[in-house]
């Protein structure tokens, strides 16, 4: 499992929940947190030599997801990577396991995603009610951790454009209780499932050379990775196949971007796209090779942790 965490980021206090509910799958799971700045304190302890969390800690120049999750994936072990986020856990024990067999031999990603809203601590074990349809995303909790739909959310399909034909998105408006006054409605949709999930043969992330290493703050570079990833491996996005398989994210406001950062980070993807798929994997693997040559993927200091809950 690899995540990254950097900034202020609702991540920070909701880790150590993500962490315990990754080492509690009943497939045997490492997880590596690359983070900038202060390493957040109460992750739970190592479970055995087969089920480990280790920080991997840097400075604050790294400052996007995808430079993070590239310098976890250069110490990861497992032959498979799982990309995810900091706040965001997976529902049910057997989450990677089913990951795996709905995957077969292919590139999972974009698994559904019930989103939380409210806090009640995260020391809880969070279970899905039981309900007739999975056509619900935002959930409240109770006090023994279980999960329950809101209900009231409107749904529509969006097709975004980019570089993937078959890239349509299920898109979600909260329901009324959970609107952000003042904000419009057109800004506070959201997509139904994990955006940027995926599960992908450790060997295949190397080849195509990771994650692009031109973005800066947040934005894009899932975009980026999935084209890759699409030119030269098929894709099973989840939340199509199997919407019963979900993550739980912790809702948070989002993230700020800087204007100009955001419109450069989107006209680098265009001017790749462009380029087309190959030489966007060329372009990244000679990125890697720089960075390797100058130390960049070896800097970081590696810490197990085994802190008390």
């Amino acid at each position: 499992m690899i995540i990254p965490l950097y900034g202020v980021h609702r991540g920070r206090s909701v880790l150590p929940a993500v962490v315990r509910a990754w080492l509690a799958q009943d497939v045997s799971c490492e997880v590596l947190v690359a983070a900038t700045g202060q390493i957040p304190a109460g992750l739970p302890r190592d479970l055995d030599a087969e089920r480990t969390v280790r920080v991997l800690n840097d400075d604050d120049s790294l400052t996007t997801p995808g430079l993070l999750r590239n310098r976890a994936a250069a110490h990861a072990r497992a032959p498979r990577l799982y990309l995810s986020d900091a706040d965001v856990l997976p529902l049910g024990d057997d989450y990677v396991r089913r990951a795996i067999a709905l995957a077969a031999d292919d590139v999972f990603c974009q698994p559904w995603m019930h989103r939380l809203s409210g806090d009640i601590g995260h020391g809880e074990r969070f279970g899905l009610a039981r309900t007739p349809t999975y056509r619900f995303c935002f959930v409240r909790a109770v006090a023994n951790g279980s999960l329950h739909p809101v209900g009231g959310e409107r749904f529509r399909m969006r097709r975004p454009g980019g570089a993937l034909p078959d890239n349509d998105v299920l898109a979600v408006l909260p329901p009324l209780s959970d609107l952000v006054a003042g904000v419009p409605e057109k800004q506070q949709w959201e997509v139904a499932f994990h955006w940027g999930a995926l599960l992908l043969d450790r060997g295949l992330f190397a080849d195509l050379g990771g994650y692009c290493r031109g973005y800066r703050g947040w934005g894009s570079e899932d975009d980026d990775l999935l084209v890759k990833v699409a030119s030269r491996h098929h894709l099973t996005r989840a939340w199509r196949i199997d919407p019963t398989l979900a993550c739980l994210h912790f809702e948070h406001p989002r993230q700020p971007v800087e204007k100009n950062q955001a419109i450069a980070n989107r006209a680098l993807y265009h001017e790749r796209i462009a380029a087309g798929a190959d030489a966007m994997v060329t372009e990244d693997l000679a990125d890697q090779e720089r960075c390797t040559t100058y130390g960049g993927a070896t800097s970081m200091s590696i810490s197990a942790m085994s802190r008390s809950i």
